[in-house]
C-alpha cells in the first residue's frame, strides 16, 4: 500500500486495517487466493482516484469510510470472480467513470458500482467489443449526469447504441424523462441528425431495402444452435428455435441480439414457422438473385425481414425501409 498517496485513503485503510484484513480473508475463503499485488494495484490505480474525487464533495471520515468500504468489498468480488483479471482494462475504464461522477458515488456508492458492473456483464454477453466505446460515451456525458436515474437511462441508451437492440423500445419514454441538456448531449453523442422520436421509433436509419447481416451460428463455434433454426412471429415478438433451445430475436441499426426465451416451447416456435409465400414481392426487392426455394422460414414485420435457409445455422436480416 506504500504507493497510495491520498492522505484520507491512507488514514482509512490504516485506522481500520483489522476490518479490511478480515474482509480480505473472508473473500479468500469464498473465492480462493486473491493476489495481493493485484488488489494493491487496483486500489492505487482505480480506488484512489475515485476516493479523491468524492472527497472534494464530502471529506467527512464517515463518508470516506462508507465509500472506501463499498469500493474495497466490490473490488474483492471482481478480483475473486476473475472479472477484474480477465477484463481488467474494461472494468478499470468503467470504474474510473465514477471519478467523473463523484456526486453519484457520494450518495449511492454501492448502487453506482452495481449499475456499472451490471452494464458490463450485459455488454460482455451481447456486444463485448463495444465495452470501451460505451465507457467513452458515458464519459462524454458525465458532467451532465446529476442523479442515479440519469445514469440508469443514459447507460441504457448508450448500451443500445453499442448493440443491445432489445432495449430500444423502452428508450423513447426514458429519453423523455431526461433534462433538455442531457437530451441534446445524447443526440450529439449518438451522432444523429434525426429527432428523438425517429431515432427510437424506427429500427433502421435508411429508407431502402438493405441487407443488415446475420445472427446465430453453430453452437460449437460460439454460436447458438445445434440444428438449423426456424423463425416465427408470436404476438409482437420474433422467436427462433433449433428444436432444442428457444430465443427471442431483436435487430436494429446498432445490433442484433438473441435472448434466451426458455418459457416459450421450442416445438411451438417450430410449428408456427411460416414458409415463403410466393405471392409476396418483397423478397424480390431484397435480392432478385436469391434462390427462394432455399428459404426454410420467414418473418416479415413492417420494417424488417427475417429468414432462415435450409442447412444454415444463421438468421438473415434485411431492413425493409418503406418498401
Amino acid at each position: 500500500m506504500e504507493k497510495i498517496s491520498l492522505p484520507q485513503l491512507i488514514a482509512e485503510l490504516s485506522d481500520n486495517s483489522a476490518l479490511y484484513n478480515q474482509w480480505y480473508k473472508e473473500s479468500e475463503m469464498k473465492y480462493g487466493t486473491i493476489p495481493s499485488q493485484t488488489l494493491a494495484n487496483w486500489i492505487v490505480e482505480v480506488v484512489e482516484p475515485i476516493v479523491e474525487a468524492t472527497i472534494a464533495l464530502n471529506s467527512a471520515s464517515e463518508k470516506v469510510h462508507e465509500i472506501v468500504k463499498a469500493l474495497y468489498l466490490q473490488t474483492l468480488k471482481l478480483i475473486g470472480s476473475g472479472l477484474a483479471i480477465r477484463y481488467e482494462d474494461e472494468y478499470k475504464a468503467a470504474w474510473l467513470l465514477m471519478a467523473k461522477m463523484p456526486n453519484l458515488v457520494v450518495k449511492f456508492p454501492i448502487k453506482t458500482i452495481l449499475l456499472l458492473n451490471d452494464v458490463l456483464l450485459n455488454l460482455h454477453s451481447y456486444a463485448p467489443e463495444k465495452t470501451s466505446y460505451w465507457c467513452k460515451l458515458i464519459e462524454c456525458s458525465a458532467i451532465e449526469i446529476k442523479t442515479i436515474e440519469d445514469f440508469k437511462i443514459i447507460g441504457r441508451i448508450y448500451a443500445w447504441k453499442c448493440g443491445l437492440a432489445h432495449i430500444r423500445t423502452r428508450l423513447k419514454a426514458d429519453y423523455a424523462a431526461l433534462s433538455e441538456i442531457l437530451q441534446r448531449t445524447i443526440l450529439q453523442n449518438l451522432g444523429s441528425d434525426k429527432t428523438a422520436y425517429d431515432l427510437f421509433e424506427n429500427p433502421w436509419s435508411n429508407r431502402n431495402n438493405k441487407f443488415e447481416g446475420v445472427q446465430g451460428g453453430f453452437v460449437g463455434v460460439t454460436g447458438y444452435f445445434e440444428h438449423p433454426p426456424k423463425l416465427a412471429q408470436i404476438g409482437e415478438h420474433v422467436f427462433v428455435s433449433d428444436s432444442k433451445s428457444s430465443y427471442a430475436l431483436f435487430a436494429d441499426q446498432f445490433g442484433k441480439v438473441l435472448l434466451p426465451a426458455n418459457a416459450v416451447d421450442a416445438a411451438y416456435i417450430v410449428s408456427k414457422a411460416k414458409q415463403l409465400d410466393t405471392s409476396e414481392k418483397w423478397i424480390e426487392k431484397v435480392n432478385a438473385e436469391m434462390d427462394t426455394s432455399t428459404i426454410s422460414s420467414v418473418v416479415a414485420t413492417k420494417d424488417t425481414l427475417f429468414f432462415t435457409l435450409q442447412n444454415s445455422y444463421f438468421l438473415y436480416v434485411y431492413s425493409l425501409g418503406n418498401a
